[in-house]
């Protein structure tokens, strides 16, 4: 397995955090050297339980993401692993595979994220949009967290207010409730800053969506021009292609609505079924079938008989292919 690469060292992987210069020399190495044996102290990656894991997690992002990409934050990405350790080696396989894109902001707060693909296979290089987006999506979860804290605390000083009044504590349940509604006032200018941070990521989801398209309708462009193909024959073969979907539709109309079979057609086939229901319950058996006998009268009912009449009835019945 390990010579098929279903088994990888994690000290063989490239550390995305590192500098160019050092995955540069990592990869040359690896070019040049051979594989080397398994140390104790080494972590054993499998490749099938990375590429596995990936999946699912692209998949629970595509249910709270609606863009080709997503980028995240390293905090959001090691929840769904056990261990750091764990998240770190598949964060190292996937980006040497280019599952993955690993960025960083080198600002007051260092905040590092990874990119990733929910369509495609591959991950598409890290863009300003990128760094923008993961910026704002740290300050969200900041905010989230402050978020949850304020609202404990509120439900924490609204149950202990309850308690200083039944005991007959007046003062106590006064303070108490100013504290409640001190940290619900910041809770509520929490949940604003929430919603405005989100509604920029949104606008920058689609500012790249927007240039995603300027850049596809750049490209259909050049091909136009190299091709020497003119807006004036697209339309004209739009035109053709939407009178063809026009007149498949119109012929699906017709045929759904025109009968099958007229109404002395249907009685006849009617018929035809009750006389093979009765033929079919008094002549054939289902324990054994008796040979039959040389002659064969008209009135006389055998297996071959009920053959022939089936074979007869069911080429009289003008029955269309579905």
């Amino acid at each position: 397995m390990r010579a098929d690469g279903d088994i990888l060292l994690k000290s063989e992987l490239i550390v995305p955090t590192a500098g160019g210069l050092y995955q540069l020399v990592k990869r040359v190495s690896q070019m040049a050297i051979s594989r080397r044996p398994i140390v104790q102290e080494d972590i054993l990656v499998f490749r099938s339980l990375v590429e596995e894991r990936f999946e699912d997690i692209a998949t629970q992002l595509r249910g709270s993401h609606w863009t080709s990409t997503c980028v995240i934050t390293t905090t959001k990405f090691n929840s769904f692993f056990y261990g750091r350790e764990d998240a770190h080696a598949a964060l190292c396989y996937l980006t040497q595979r280019g599952k993955a894109r690993y960025l960083a902001i080198r600002k007051e707060d260092p905040v590092e994220g990874v990119k990733f693909p929910l369509v495609s296979a591959h991950a598409p290089a890290v863009s300003k949009f990128d760094c923008d987006t993961l910026h704002l999506v740290w300050q969200e979860e900041k905010l989230q967290q402050q978020f949850d804290v304020l609202d404990r605390r509120w439900e924490i000083s609204r149950r202990a207010a309850l308690m200083s009044f039944k005991a007959g504590d007046k003062q106590g349940a006064f303070r108490y409730v100013r504290q409640s509604k001190l940290f619900s006032e910041s809770r509520n200018k929490c949940t604003q800053l929430l919603e405005r941070v989100e509604e920029v990521i949104s606008l920058i989801a689609s500012a790249e969506s927007t240039k995603q398209v300027y850049e596809a309708i750049q490209i259909g462009m050049k091909a136009m021009k190299e091709h020497n193909v003119s807006i004036e024959d697209i339309n004209t073969h739009l035109k053709e292609v939407d009178d063809l979907v026009a007149a498949q539709r119109k012929i699906n109309v017709a045929l759904e609505s025109a009968p099958l079979h007229s109404l002395a057609d249907e009685e006849d086939i009617e018929e035809e079924f009750r006389n093979l229901e009765a033929e079919l319950e008094d002549k054939i058996s289902p324990v054994h079938v008796e040979e039959p006998e040389p002659v064969l009268h008209a009135n006389d009912d055998s297996p071959d008989e009920t053959v022939e009449s089936l074979s007869n009835n069911l080429s009289s019945m003008k029955l269309g292919a579905m």
